[in-house]
């Protein structure tokens, strides 16, 4: 149901007033941006000599815009039409991913098995590992899951993750990996599309795609698109080399807008299969934890749109927002248990 435009009478104002907020705190304190996380307790005890905490400051800095923007969004939302339970299916384990992987961004850690902590604790049995290097030890420590995508592009990877390795080369060897490590299931790639204003170009996915298919055709190619991207840029050149569409609200208030997104983002790249990806972080607004109302939203109209067919699954970012938010990490969590 779209946001009608009396609702964005009153939305847009705040939203205005929180946009600026964001932009003068990121000026006046560089290097704050998405590494932002909850306060903790006193008695708090990090348990992770290689996480790389950080900031518990902005919270406060931005709570009175961004509570402004919240209460805007769940009265809009308590006006948005819920799928009817008979309508949706379970997210079950088998169709339930966590996204994650060593790093030393947003609040990460370079623990290997980071993503391994963070995909049971979900209880999700299948993970997509990004960031980390591509190699016979990371594959053998995720070889328990179901299925398992690996990261093949260089954007937000950890430096030095790639090696000497070209994007393409990194397909090829991921996919002569899959022959010995079956539950490789396809490749990721990452913000392919986020720094192309117009039309985003085919270079480098036909490379990456052929490459990924050389030794395992049965591969899949996932990529993330983000909500608006489908309105704003062409994607007709890079449509044939993605199997699978990883869609993403990046700003939270996309998410009550969600059958008019998915609806853009079938009209892009149609019959292509959509894994729903889920951000506990508000990356694109706010940058604290996204409101667990909108998050509930989110997770009824995405089993309503498996139920139809159209979505496959959800993605949850991820193994590193468990630590940095865990009131509302549990709540998704408890979410998945009870639905």
């Amino acid at each position: 149901m779209a946001i009608t435009p009396e609702q964005r009478k009153k939305l847009d104002p705040v939203l205005d007033r929180l946009v600026a907020k964001v932009k003068e705190l990121r000026d006046l304190h560089p290097g704050v941006w998405n590494t932002t996380e909850a306060p903790h307790p006193e008695d708090y005890v990090e348990d992770d000599p290689l996480r790389h905490p950080g900031n518990t400051e902005w919270v406060g800095m931005i709570r009175e815009e961004n509570d402004a923007l919240d209460e805007v969004l769940l009265e809009i939302l308590a006006t948005q039409i819920r799928p009817a339970p008979a309508d949706m299916v379970k997210i079950t384990p088998d169709k339930l991913w966590v996204w994650g992987g060593p790093t030393p961004s947003w609040g990460g850690t370079m623990a290997d098995d980071t993503l391994v902590r963070g995909a049971d604790y979900f209880g999700a049995e299948n993970v997509v590992y990004v960031y980390g290097p591509t190699n016979e030890k990371m594959m053998a420590l995720h070889s328990k899951y179901t299925r398992m995508l690996c990261q093949v592009n260089s954007l937000c990877r950890t430096k030095g993750a790639q090696g000497e390795l070209t994007e393409e080369e990194n397909a090829e060897y991921l996919s002569e990996l899959s022959l010995k490590y079956p539950n490789i299931t396809g490749a990721m790639c990452d913000d392919v599309t986020v720094y192309f204003e117009d039309v985003v170009p085919a270079e480098g996915f036909i490379a990456r795609y052929n490459a990924l298919k050389k030794h395992n055709p049965a591969l899949k190619m996932y990529g993330t698109v983000y909500s608006g991207e489908c309105a704003s840029k062409d994607m007709s050149l890079i449509e044939p080399y993605l199997d699978v569409i990883t869609f993403w609200f990046w700003n939270k208030d996309s998410i009550l807008e969600f059958d008019e997104e998915i609806a853009k983002c079938r009209e892009t790249f149609p019959g292509k299969s959509i894994l729903m990806g889920l951000f506990i972080h508000d990356y694109g607004r706010s940058d604290v934890e996204n409101p667990i109302e909108l998050l509930t939203y989110q997770l009824d109209k995405t089993r309503e749109y498996m139920a139809k067919g159209i979505v496959e699954g959800v993605v949850i970012l991820g193994d590193r927002e468990i630590k940095k938010w865990p009131v509302t990490s549990k709540a998704v969590r408890d979410y998945l248990e009870n639905q």
